[in-house]
């Protein structure tokens, strides 16, 4: 793609042109700064400090932040379109992602208040019967669960959007599709699930008699006088908002390292088949105004004030400690105080949505670029101050020193089915220091102790929390994810380069052969065509693991399934090919030392591959 730094020479003169200016304040009713210390008159000065500091760091964002029922600041910064340069507005829609999901929880709550749903009922009671196929555990799954991500399914390893509308499916439909295997019980691990937050926008639908969508329009956004947001797969719900949208482009900016991208990546649309879980999209104005319904004096999403309260109490904490994690469904981050809210990732987009309730200050970051952290995460830090300022930083306490190195997979993985591959690639492996308190990752600093069960990562901006689970391994938690020890993990990783080995020596093998024929200097023995067979197979088993696993996500279910048949039937040729060199080598008893040696190295090779795809359940289709 073109790059555009001309274009952004341009975005540099423009960027203190658009400011909102900062609205007075009634200092009889408000006090004077920012959980972190910032005078109310100067928090324009301070965000456009920083964007001027991250020049280039950026295509456009919105940004606004509130004190209870008063916008303190608000501003619309860079180009929603650089090539046509089109300026960033207030007319201009930003994807939510995942900051959608709030709108969920929010739905679940008013059915709890009006006596339509609980909290602590499995839910299986609201749904069809059989609707879950792919349980593990018999134990219950409430709708808490849901809410702290902890229902136990594994990530969902198929697409939950689409590029084109009329892919688009019901939700019950791409439910049915996309559904997880269950890896843990229920409650015991936190794995951040888009799947389980779509099922709890179905239960919605189901307990309301009305589609999901039409549900929030009537019980959020027009209390709320949201007229300019969208909620639907396909914005049909809010034509202002996909008319608006498609003018937009979105961009891809990374400015870590030596290699800089700084990609257009056109409109970016994409219908998401799990709606619920991150489709919303609208204005800066009107998220601000759901932000601000959260530390409302009034909220008129509930009809009774206890309601907001349990909604905003802690549901899940880290470990046996009274450090909240979640609660029903915000997640709780700690700056230099504690916060609430939801961040959001799309194709086009990342947002964040953080409020402090006991200061009633919120912020809301909105920006059209793929995967943005510089501001998404540095505006509320501007105004809640950093991790290191927190009383679970500052006040230490080391009384216990064990030693947590090993391997570590992250809880939002795959552990079930034909995709259990996929961890021992992608694994944390921690080496203690030195110091006992410092662990390193790749011989760099990663994990640092600060407290008895607390170690805070080596940018001191947030922390992880140990505990021992029902098995005995180490966990460490963090706040949508934990990081699960695992020893095997080595020694299945070790196993996938045995069996690249394998099947390189196994290329070779065949190269020789064919050059050989070629050549008419090949000596047949008499296992050859056994051999022969079992080489291809093998060779064919690594190209369809190789395939399957660099192309999963973009693979339709189908010929997914095509894979994992064709992975199993020409696995069970290698043990056929391993039964007759077998038999060969008991029943000739003439065949040459080195050719024997052939033999047994062929069959071990053969029932090695076997036992690997047994192993990683590579046939296993129907899951």
């Amino acid at each position: 793609m073109k790059k555009l730094s001309a274009i952004m020479l341009i975005v540099t003169i423009l960027f203190t042109m658009l400011s909102i200016p900062v609205q007075a304040i009634d200092e009889n009713t408000l006090e004077d700064t920012t959980p972190s210390g910032i005078v109310y008159d100067d928090i324009g000065i301070e965000i456009e400090d920083f964007a001027t500091s991250n020049t280039g760091k950026y295509a456009s964002f919105a940004t606004s932040v509130f004190k209870g029922d008063k916008i303190l600041y608000s501003k619309h910064d860079g180009y929603i379109d650089r090539e046509n340069k089109i300026l960033a507005d207030e007319n201009s829609v930003y994807e939510w992602g995942s900051i959608s999901k709030l709108l969920v929880w929010v739905s679940v709550m008013q059915l709890n208040e009006a006596g339509k749903l609980d909290l602590n009922t499995d839910i299986r009671e609201y749904l069809p019967k059989g609707f879950l196929t792919k349980l593990k555990y018999n134990e219950p799954i409430t709708m808490l669960n849901l809410m702290n991500h902890n229902a136990g399914w594994q990530e969902v390893m198929s697409n939950i959007e689409v590029a084109n509308e009329a892919d688009i499916i019901s939700l019950e439909q791409a439910l049915k599709n996309t559904e997880p295997a269950q890896a843990f019980k229920p409650g015991e691990v936190t794995a951040y699930s888009n799947w389980g937050t779509a099922l709890a926008g179905y239960i919605v639908q189901r307990i309301s008699g009305i589609d999901y969508s039409e549900y929030v329009h009537k019980n959020i956004f027009e209390p709320l006088g949201m007229k300019h947001t969208s909620i639907s797969s396909n914005y049909k719900d809010t034509p202002w908002v996909r008319e608006q949208r498609e003018k937009e482009k979105s961009y891809l900016i990374s400015t870590q390292g030596e290699n800089k991208i700084d990609e257009s990546l056109g409109t970016a649309m994409f219908f998401i088949l799990l709606y619920p879980a991150g489709s919303a999209t609208g204005t800066l104005a009107d998220i601000t105004t759901f932000a601000q319904s959260f530390v409302s004096d009034n909220c008129v999403l509930f009809k009774n004030k206890k309601t907001l309260d349990l909604l905003l109490s802690a549901s899940d904490f880290y470990g046996d400690s009274d450090i909240p994690k979640i609660c029903h469904g915000l997640f709780v981050t700690e700056y230099a105080v504690r916060t609430l809210g939801h961040g959001g990732n799309t194709m086009a987009g990342s947002a964040n949505l953080v409020f402090d309730r006991d200061s009633k200050t919120g912020v809301v970051v909105l920006t059209n670029q793929q995967i943005e952290t510089t501001f998404c995460n540095g505006i509320p830090e501007i105004i809640f101050g950093v991790f290191k300022d927190n009383p679970i930083y500052t006040n230490r306490e080391i009384t216990k020193q064990p030693d947590i190195s090993g391997n570590y997979v992250v809880s939002r993985g795959v552990f079930e089915g034909n995709s259990k591959i996929f961890p021992c690639f992608n694994y944390l492996s921690l080496k203690v220091s030195d110091n006992p308190n410092l662990y390193t990752y790749d011989d760099n600093p990663i994990l640092t102790r600060i407290s008895d069960n607390i170690y805070c990562f080596s940018d001191d901006s947030s922390f992880l929390y140990s505990t021992i689970n029902a098995d005995g391994n180490v966990i460490l938690e963090g706040s949508s994810a934990s990081y699960i020890k695992n020893d095997l993990l080595i020694y299945e990783f070790i196993s996938v380069i045995v069996l690249a080995i394998i099947v390189g020596i196994t290329l070779i093998a065949l190269i020789v052969k064919a050059i050989k024929k070629l050549a008419k200097k090949y000596k047949p023995v008499p296992a050859g065509k056994a051999i022969l067979v079992g080489q291809l197979s093998k060779v064919i088993v690594a190209i369809l693991v190789a395939v399957y696993l660099l192309c999963t996500v973009e693979l339709a279910p189908t010929v997914i399934t095509i894979i994992c048949i064709a992975i199993g039937l020409f696995s069970l040729l290698c043990l056929v090919s391993a039964i007759f060199t077998l038999k060969a080598l008991i029943i000739e008893s003439e065949i040459k030392v080195l050719t024997r040696v052939r033999y047994i190295i062929s069959i071990l090779c053969n029932v090695y591959t076997l036992g690997f795809v047994i192993y990683f359940q590579l046939f296993n289709f129907w899951l």
